[in-house]
């Protein structure tokens, strides 16, 4: 289905106040990873209202160049699952939640020495890019992942986890039980497992927007909206004023949802802008 989005009559600042953020991949982006004209549309229509637009993602923040052609954000982008917050117009971090080294270390010796089945590790530890590990390839070489631990950076921001999907869960329950104290372990697609400090997440980082956007600019914001689909889009809807799930979306995101809308393959982000 494609949403016609019909702008009637325009009201000066209608959407003033209202801070929208979204996920990216099944979400904002159809099955092909596009964002559909309707969906382009409507995000310029509602920043050009007032509203304040930006994605929440698990990527890095300069993802969203990706879209540029199509729209640009206005407010500071939500990345790496929440673990920073970035303004891109400005190329200037705002916060980010990280992880200690030696702590993380501790959870990449258990996963390394006790769940062979992992294909691969990736760790965030700058705003541009990740190094990776795979197990399997160093299955001999007893050294190699203090190797790779020694040249990460003192503070991280995130890793990922990527194993066989039936071993996703039973791996993430054991994460939870042993370390959940210290960092937090969500999926986000049935292969991978995100991890990152006990104290970020998506939805901490739109708080914190709420809290500081408004006063630096002078402009309240008085209603928030994340959109998503995945199980790391959950700290998301439970800490915005109003959380949506899209139709795709994971049964534990649509149990936590307030609203529940179309699928990302038709036009969401439109279909919520029109009933705002």
């Amino acid at each position: 289905m494609l949403i016609k989005f019909n702008y009637g009559e325009k009201h000066m600042n209608k959407f003033k106040g209202y801070l929208i953020c979204t996920d990216c991949d099944g979400t904002l982006t159809d099955n092909e990873g596009k964002v559909s004209d309707a969906n382009a549309e409507a995000i310029k229509y509602f920043e050009e209202e007032g509203g304040l637009f930006t994605l929440a993602t698990g990527r890095f923040p300069h993802f969203a160049n990706n879209f540029k052609d199509k729209f640009k954000v206005n407010a500071p982008i939500v990345s790496l699952n929440g673990a920073v917050l970035y303004d891109i117009n400005a190329e200037k971090m705002l916060n980010s939640w990280k992880m200690e080294k030696e702590r993380f270390a501790k959870v990449l010796r258990y996963v390394n020495e006790e769940w062979p089945q992992i294909w691969e590790i990736w760790t965030s530890g700058n705003i541009y890019e990740s190094v990776g590990y795979k197990p399997a390839e160093h299955k001999y070489d007893e050294n190699s992942l203090e190797e790779y631990i020694t040249k990460l950076p003192d503070y991280l921001y995130k890793n990922l986890f990527i194993q066989p999907a039936d071993v996703t869960k039973k791996l993430q329950e054991q994460l939870k039980i042993r370390f959940g104290d210290k960092f937090r372990f969500d999926l986000s697609w049935p292969e991978g497992i995100e991890m990152q400090s006990i104290d970020s997440g998506k939805g901490i980082a739109i708080k914190y927007l709420k809290e500081h956007l408004g006063k630096e600019n002078g402009n309240t914001i008085h209603t928030t909206i994340g959109i998503g689909d995945n199980e790391n889009d959950i700290n998301m809807i439970e800490c915005s004023d109003i959380g949506y799930a899209v139709g795709n979306a994971v049964k534990e995101l649509k149990e936590k949802a307030d609203r529940i809308t179309v699928a990302n393959t038709e036009d969401a982000i439109a279909k919520i802008i029109s009933q705002l």
